[in-house]
C-alpha cells in the first residue's frame, strides 16, 4: 500500500506555525499568546489553523509529541553495554551522538522547552522518558538477585542520570550549543561510565584521588 503523498502547503503551514509559536513564547511567554497574534505572525489565517489544532495548547503538544515520539524511538536503540565500551575507548556513544543531532535539528523549539520560558511539563516528561528507557535497559542488564543489592539503588541512579542529562542539554541550549553533538555525546558517555567525578580525570574510577 503506497504512502500518501506529503501535502508541501501542510507541512510549510505548521512550520510556519511552529516558528511563530517559538518566537511569541521567547517574547512573552505561552500563557499571553492567542491564536490571532500565531496566525498573524505565521501569515496564515485562522480557518487554516482550526484545521490542524484546536488551539495554541494543542499545537505546543502536537509539536511536543512529534519530538518525543522521535526520541524515544532513537533511545530504543541504547544499549548500555555498547556504551561502557565506548566509554572505555573514550569515543562517543554513537546513539546518544544521534540523540543530540535530533536535539540539534530542533534547537528553536527544544532550547526554548528546556530553557526558563518553556514548558516544565516538557522537561518532566523528557525525564520520564529517560528514566524509563534506562529503568528497562537495567533491568535486562542486571540480574533479578542482584538488584536490591546495588550500592546506589536503582530508581536512585536512574533520577541521578536523567536529572543530569536534562541538565546537560540545557547547558548545551544556554550556551548556544557551541560544542557538536558528538563532543557533547562524548561529555554524556563520559558522565554516565564514570560518574562526575571520575569523568574529570582529576578521581581515578575506583574512588581515590589522583596524587
Amino acid at each position: 500500500m503506497k504512502e500518501k503523498p506529503v501535502d508541501r502547503r501542510t507541512l510549510r503551514t505548521k512550520k510556519l506555525l511552529r516558528q511563530a509559536l517559538v518566537e511569541l513564547m521567547e517574547e512573552h511567554g505561552l500563557e499571553r499568546i492567542t491564536v490571532s497574534q500565531l496566525t498573524e505572525r505565521a501569515d496564515v489565517n485562522r480557518g487554516t489553523f482550526y484545521l490542524h489544532y484546536k488551539d495554541v495548547i494543542d499545537l505546543l503538544q502536537q509539536i511536543q509529541e512529534e519530538v518525543l515520539g522521535k526520541l524515544s524511538e532513537l533511545g530504543d536503540e541504547i544499549d548500555v553495554r555498547d556504551l561502557m565500551r565506548a566509554a572505555e575507548r573514550d569515543e562517543p556513544y554513537q546513539a546518544i551522538v544521534r540523540i543530540l543531532e535530533l536535539w540539534q535539528r530542533n534547537a528553536d523549539f527544544c532550547g526554548l522547552m528546556l530553557g526558563p520560558r518553556g514548558d516544565p511539563s516538557f522537561v518532566l516528561r523528557v525525564k520520564g522518558l529517560m528514566q524509563a528507557k534506562l529503568f528497562d535497559k537495567l533491568s535486562d542488564m542486571i540480574p533479578p538477585e542482584q538488584q536490591d543489592k546495588l550500592q546506589v539503588p536503582r530508581e536512585y541512579l536512574i533520577a541521578f542520570v536523567s536529572s543530569a542529562n536534562v541538565g546537560v542539554l540545557q547547558h548545551w541550549f544556554a550556551s548556544g550549543c557551541r560544542q557538536t553533538p558528538r563532543e557533547v555525546a562524548l561529555i554524556m558517555t563520559r558522565l554516565i561510565n564514570y560518574g562526575p567525578l571520575a569523568s574529570t580525570g582529576l578521581v581515578k574510577s575506583g574512588g581515590s584521588s589522583k596524587p
